[in-house]
């Protein structure tokens, strides 16, 4: 099973994001497949390939990170491409700074690890993947702004354990868990 541990977006911000890439990526160039309003979601740790047996500790690392965290929001602002947009593979939304987002990711992170599973090789870079390059990296038309526009902002209550199902339209989200932040517990700090 292909897991992940992600915040799930509300229909209104999906609804925003959707509209607003839609409206800029005739503009943009062509070859790029939107991920759909449906798929979209904020990815705290990608976890991989898991056996069966292990699922439930993907669920009890998520479980005791969240559990460390009070609800809190952040807000999605600006457009930009990875791995640079004269060579774009992959379309984002971006994040206003949010420090507790950042630590709820590295505890996610932390508690995988006191898991054994492996550690995350990249560094979290908040963001919401909109679109892809259907081959080869693209030249991008038209600049992105990576501070405009301001999409909205979103409440964090929960992270969900999601299975990501291949198929040849996509991806398919399944929610394995949906773990709630706990009222009080407030963010933890240090790492």
């Amino acid at each position: 099973m292909r897991l992940f541990v992600a915040v799930e977006l509300d229909r209104g911000l999906r609804q925003a994001l959707a509209r607003a890439w839609e409206q800029r990526q005739t503009e943009l160039c062509a070859g790029i497949r939107s991920v759909g309003e449906e798929r979209l979601h904020l990815t705290l740790r990608f976890v991989g390939e898991t056996a069966d047996e292990r699922i439930a500790d993907v669920v009890a690392a998520a479980e005791a990170a969240a559990a460390r965290f009070e609800p809190f929001s952040f807000a999605v602002r600006g457009l930009g491409a990875f791995p640079r947009p004269r060579s774009a593979k992959v379309f984002w939304a971006g994040l206003e700074p949010c420090p507790v987002l950042e630590q709820l990711a590295r505890t996610v992170d932390r508690e995988l690890r006191e898991r054994r599973f492996p550690p995350e090789p990249r560094r979290f870079s908040p963001h919401v993947t909109l679109a892809r390059a259907k081959g080869p990296p693209v030249r991008l038309a038209a600049a992105l702004e990576p501070d405009l526009p301001r999409f909205g902002e979103q409440e964090v209550d929960a992270v969900t354990v999601l299975e990501s199902r291949l198929s040849p339209r996509g991806p398919v989200y399944v929610p394995v868990a949906r773990l709630p932040l706990s009222e009080g517990a407030g963010p933890r700090v240090g790492p």
